[in-house]
């Protein structure tokens, strides 16, 4: 199993003249013809650091294996047109599967995050189990393999995406919540999981694996720094800083569920009184309505109750609207992002409605001169998750890591 710790642009996009870092080297290459495809080698020489040779070397040896292409750049003036180096999408694939404590979703894509395979199943109702949400999880790949058989050879690894926050065997205490999913992250379970698979396995809390997915396939591609704003049963938020997604020292960073609001509130599962999505989450709505949290027809009942314009649902985003507007002002004094984003697993018209609730929304104290929307609804909607863990599988599996370094 892999990690998705922080690592800075730099280090992702600069290469090394170490004796042992040929690995890193090469990923540092495929990473900036990735990302930034087409792109010269000269262009690549001159963001790495690398020598033309080197970079010269590289791309001949991932051309001759079929991982990159070759093309003529526009000619400009007199001359034979530069080559650039563009990425062969189709060269390796991803499983990603979003895991709560109601359904499983299911996403296959190519290195650019384009949808080659899409499939979902639900868990049964009641207590789910991380044993239950595992046989989805074979079941699912297994599905994808008899579907795709001929890119069953490709996939270099699956990305997880669950509730977190992710805890040892022994923090994870006794009952059930609906909001979190702690026994499927912990380390045991996922090393069962990876055997049964035979495949490198990765996990990343929801919100961290949503904002990975926008930034690498969505609206986050526009902005080096931004929030992505989980809401789901519970509330959580990933960070993407200067670039690359922030985990934290734990890897639980942005669990912003779990900022007190009130200190004589409702007792919260983790052990805190008053945690903000006690007010603001699926799961606080569903109290609200006396759904059950663990039926997975609860959300499409809220949706449906929502497009009839049911007073108890307005009434109930109207009274935390507040709540959403301090959300934002936390995370705009903290981290200063060019963005925030808001996505999860209801529909983006609930989210719209619950955004313009808590309008007008605040705005930054310091004069930015930004005139652009910065605060919006996420593109991939429901998928956006399960997208994004995809994604985690190619920043855990491909991107340049400094651990690569000393096992290179």
């Amino acid at each position: 199993m892999n990690d998705t710790s922080f690592s800075s642009v730099a280090f992702r996009t600069s290469g090394t003249n170490l004796k042992r870092a040929k690995l890193h080297n090469h990923r540092v290459v495929l990473e900036i013809i990735r990302t930034r495809g087409p792109v010269s080698r000269t262009e690549i020489s001159e963001i790495t650091s690398l020598s033309r040779q080197t970079v010269q070397n590289i791309v001949a040896d991932m051309e001759s294996r079929g991982v990159v292409t070759m093309q003529a750049s526009k000619a400009v003036g007199r001359g034979h047109p530069g080559m650039k180096v563009q990425l062969k999408a189709d060269h390796a694939f991803s499983l990603g599967f979003h895991v709560n404590r109601l359904s499983v979703v299911a996403i296959a894509c190519d290195l650019f995050g384009q949808i080659v395979w899409q499939r979902s199943a639900v868990l049964p109702s009641g207590p789910a189990s991380a044993t239950a949400a595992n046989n989805l999880v074979v079941q699912l790949t297994n599905q994808f393999r008899k579907d795709k058989p001929d890119l069953c050879e490709k996939v270099f690894g699956v990305g997880l995406a669950a509730p977190g926050p992710f805890l040892s065997e022994e923090e994870i205490s006794e009952g059930f919540d609906a909001t979190v999913f702690s026994e499927f992250g912990a380390p045991d379970n996922l090393a069962k999981l990876q055997t049964t698979l035979g495949l490198p396995v990765v996990i990343q809390n929801d919100a961290s694996a949503a904002a990975l997915g926008e930034h690498v396939y969505g609206l986050g591609q526009s902005f080096s720094s931004f929030a992505f704003v989980q809401f789901g049963m519970g509330l959580g938020s990933g960070l993407i800083l200067n670039g690359a997604l922030y985990s934290g020292a734990t890897k639980n960073a942005g669990e912003v569920g779990h900022i007190c609001v009130d200190p004589a509130g409702p007792n919260c599962t983790c052990g805190r009184r008053g945690c903000l999505e006690k007010y603001l989450s699926i799961n606080a709505l569903c109290e609200r309505l006396g759904l059950e949290p663990t039926d997975h027809t609860s959300v499409a009942k809220i949706e449906a109750l929502f497009e009839q314009r049911d007073p108890v649902i307005l009434d109930w985003m109207s009274e935390v609207a507040p709540h959403l507007w301090k959300l934002i002002d936390v995370i705009d004094m903290m981290l200063d992002p060019e963005a925030i984003i808001i996505g999860g697993i209801i529909a983006p018209a609930f989210l719209r409605e619950l955004l313009s609730k808590a309008s007008p929304l605040p705005e930054r104290p310091f004069g930015t001169g930004q005139k652009v929307e910065r605060i919006m609804i996420g593109e991939a909607g429901v998928t956006a998750v399960a997208l994004g863990a995809t994604a985690t599988a190619v920043d855990a599996l491909y991107a340049p890591q400094i651990s690569h370094l000393f096992l290179a």
